[in-house]
């Protein structure tokens, strides 16, 4: 087998390092080197190799594509068994190449490896290595690919430090977007204009970055607060959060084409959509909302769903069939906060918006996930969060396509 591979990504494949992990940006093509990472100058006969991605669907949309697509480029496509419905692809000499999910532990035990991928191994559970996967390379000393962006100083940060030190068999890598060769530079510029300096950093420079735990860092409620109330014509957007315990929705200015200015909110307790779409129906008739995208198939308060009743009471409805990643929604909203290049297109009355304000400043990270155990807390933001990842994505790949 001829792989065609730039460089520092065949150095990375020929180490001798038994334990590798890669941290890259965005962009970088730790897809294509973990495939071919699967694909040794000799490939044991009827063993098993994994590719892990933190969720089954992640493998499937992702990585599943570019295997096939290296097998064409090999020549081995009309020689490969492939399973759809396993996402194994069993070779000629009956190796089986198989894409799983992270999200499942119990689907991950119990088999011999020969070798492993663990792709964005940061935002997979910190003991599906140790508990799970490290057992299953006993049997044949197999080696294991972590890669994957930082997530802060998390698990993966413990994996790559190790690779730092002179430990045996352990060899880590760092490496920026740019210099993986498929980015253009005035992309990386684009974007950033467009980060917070710390998502930045994070996203395309690989960089672990300390983080307080708050999740909206960038806001500031002296710099941010704002308390015009004159903005003429500015048309109104609408974030909002359906749940019976809590209704929440943010009212805004967007004032041309990048700035939006948050200057009131509705906030219902033990109540459904009709009652919250009547609320705005009194105040800002016909306006645009973009809700939790759940809201679509979700019915909070009857038989028909909570889109369709703002939809009956005269609102325009926007918003995505799936859910964005959480992550990608908090760096929209820091963003608009604070971009990398220092500006700030996000502005709040902290006086009529109380509610958006102590969520901005009181949710915190658990993990890599948005801390929900105060059940008073999440849902403000998370109404902003909808309508701001929306107007200004961060992720512009996103597959989760729009519905009006």
């Amino acid at each position: 087998m001829r792989v065609d591979l730039k460089r520092p990504r065949g150095a990375i494949l020929q180490d001798q390092a038994r334990f590798k992990i890669l941290a890259c940006g965005r962009r970088w093509g730790k897809t294509y080197l973990g495939i071919m990472y699967l694909h040794p100058p000799k490939i044991e006969p009827e063993g098993f190799s994994w590719f892990v991605a933190p969720t089954y669907r992640q493998a499937k949309r992702i990585a599943w594509p570019v295997l096939k697509k290296l097998h064409r480029a090999w020549g081995w496509h009309n020689h490969v068994n492939y399973s759809e419905v396993e996402l194994t692809a069993t070779l000629p000499n009956q190796h089986k190449i198989s894409l799983m999910g992270a999200d499942n532990e119990d689907s991950l035990r119990g088999v011999g490896l020969r070798r492993i991928v663990m792709d964005e191994y940061a935002y997979m559970k910190p003991n599906v290595w140790g508990e799970v996967i490290r057992p299953m390379l006993s049997d044949y000393n197999a080696p294991a690919l972590f890669t994957g962006t930082p997530d802060g100083l998390n698990h993966f940060y413990d994996l790559y430090d190790r690779g730092q030190s002179n430990e045996k068999n352990w060899q880590s890598w760092q490496y920026k977007s740019i210099e993986g060769g498929y980015i253009e530079p005035q992309e990386i510029e684009a974007a950033r204009r467009d980060l917070d300096a710390r998502t930045f950093r994070q996203e395309y420079e690989a960089s672990f970055e300390t983080v307080s735990n708050r999740v909206y860092y960038s806001f500031n409620r002296d710099t941010h607060d704002d308390r015009r109330d004159d903005l003429g014509d500015a048309p109104i957007v609408i974030g909002m959060d359906f749940n019976v315990q809590k209704m929440t929705a943010a009212i805004g200015h967007r004032i041309g084409k990048d700035h939006v200015h948050w200057f009131d909110e509705v906030v219902l307790r033990d109540s459904n959509t009709f009652e919250m779409a009547a609320t705005l129906r009194a105040k800002y008739p016909g306006s645009t909302v973009y809700p939790d995208p759940a809201g679509s198939a979700r019915k909070t308060s009857s038989t028909r769903s909570d889109h369709a009743i703002l939809r009956e009471n005269g609102f325009i409805v926007i918003a995505r069939r799936a859910h964005p990643p959480v992550k990608d929604r908090v760096n929209a909203v820091n963003s608009r906060f604070m971009s990398q290049a220092g500006q700030m297109r996000m502005t709040i009355d902290t006086e009529k918006c109380r509610e958006l304000v102590t969520d901005l400043e009181r949710v915190v990270w658990k993990g890599s996930d948005v801390d929900k155990t105060d059940q008073a807390r999440t849902h403000m933001s998370d109404a902003l969060g909808y309508c701001v990842e929306f107007l200004w994505p961060i992720n512009r790949g996103f597959v989760g396509s729009i519905m009006r």
